[in-house]
């Protein structure tokens, strides 16, 4: 194995994926059953208590698993960062997104700056990402594997369209003035959804192949 560091890494960040992935699911049905069973009243969505029970546990669940996820991610990042300077690269990316995580937590901070923390999280992890397949790029071409680099850089291309569509959406909201209900939003949202799901399992299948590719 010439690269046991980033083997052990890359393993760690597609289980940190895996539990995301769960932790998405699970978030969508928490609303789904929220939706299912609630009945609005004064604008406000009251469900029974043998509802909310479950809505509970599993937001509970959802908190436990983006921890864990967080923290296996982080983990793999460190085991990947001496093998390639671009896996340093996705360490300043990770430990930004904390910094941006913590800000936002902090008791009494205004929804404007909570907003801009959110932004910087999600762009924190899109480079983190981004720097994590030019990584396993680079790494192939001492196999070589030029199957699994195409890979990498089709899902890193991809990761680049999703943040382009999302700017754009952002520019097309705060500097033209276009209504979030508008036509123009709803394709543009339906849009960047779809990029961002195709990039998303692409970037799940880059790392599969990147396990595969480490472990020679």
């Amino acid at each position: 194995m010439k690269f046991p560091n980033s083997y052990k890494g890359i393993k760690l960040i597609y289980l940190a994926e895996i539990l995301m992935l769960l932790v998405a699911v699970l978030s969508v049905i928490e609303v789904f059953i929220v939706a299912g069973n609630g009945v609005v009243i004064d604008n406000s969505i009251i469900v029974s208590d043998g509802t909310l029970t479950v809505v509970r546990v599993i937001g509970i669940a959802v908190v436990v698993m983006a921890v864990v996820a967080f923290l296996v991610n982080l983990v793999g990042v460190v085991s990947c960062r001496n093998d390639d300077d671009s896996f340093k690269f996705a360490l300043f990316a990770t430990i930004a997104g904390i910094i941006f995580s913590i800000v936002k937590g902090i008791p009494g901070v205004n929804a404007a700056l909570s907003n801009w923390m959110d932004t910087l999280n999600s762009l924190a992890s899109l480079f983190a990402s981004y720097f994590i397949l030019t990584g396993v790029a680079n790494l192939s071409d001492a196999y070589p594997d030029p199957r699994t680099k195409a890979l990498c850089l089709k899902s890193r291309n991809l990761l680049c369209c999703s943040l382009a569509v999302s700017a754009i959406l952002r520019c097309i909201t705060g500097i033209f003035g276009v209504s979030q209900t508008g036509a123009l939003w709803t394709i543009m949202g339906i849009v960047a959804v779809s990029i961002e799901i195709i990039s998303y399992v692409v970037y799940l299948a880059a790392l599969q192949r990147s396990k595969h590719m480490l472990s020679k």
